[in-house]
């Protein structure tokens, strides 16, 4: 995908784009890509996340998970 990019003055795009932090001096970079809205046809082939990090899981601290919620206010706000 081609891309065009050009260094202008911030008072060329000012009435174009809102830039809050724009001054009368200030050079900025544009970059401009066509856009594409892509659509997935072949679900088939996407790879599936559920259990991808499953290796990484501490099975010790999995008990520890189903309080997290509650022990976190606890500590938080000293709420008994």
């Amino acid at each position: 995908m081609e891309a065009v990019r050009k260094i202008v003055s911030a008072e060329l795009i000012k009435p174009v784009i809102d830039l809050p932090w724009a001054s009368k001096d200030m050079q900025v970079e544009v970059i401009v890509f066509p856009f594409a809205e892509q659509v997935i046809h072949n679900v088939g082939n996407v790879k599936r996340l559920k259990g991808c990090l499953k290796k990484y899981a501490n099975p010790s601290l999995i008990e520890m998970e189903k309080y997290a919620w509650e022990n976190h206010i606890v500590e938080k706000y000293a709420v008994t």
